[in-house]
């Protein structure tokens, strides 16, 4: 989620990595930024009681076409799965090495 004050709301996309790419589960959309934004009990809790939309695959592929082409302008593209998997071994290593 991207917090901004001005339009209110927020955009929550669940994804996962799987080779090299990432494959959009379900993009919904908050009118409070709060709702969409925040990671509390309280949070999820609101989550739960919206509807969130058809699933990804059930979208348009138009529409999914346009929304991965705004992913990628926003850096959220192969590099990044790239990454992920490389940032998690050396958080990893760093904390082992710190205890």
């Amino acid at each position: 989620s991207k917090l901004r004050t001005s339009p209110p709301g927020a955009i929550n996309v669940n994804a996962l990595c799987q080779d090299d790419a990432f494959l959009v589960e379900n993009v919904s959309s908050y009118g409070d930024t709060r709702v969409g934004a925040e990671l509390t009990s309280e949070a999820d809790w609101k989550h739960r009681g919206l509807y969130l939309g058809p699933t990804f695959e059930n979208l348009d592929p138009g529409v999914q076409d346009e929304f991965e082409r705004l992913l990628d302008e926003r850096g959220v593209n192969e590099s990044l799965t790239l990454f992920i998997p490389d940032y998690a071994e050396l958080k990893e290593q760093t904390v082992r090495l710190a205890s």
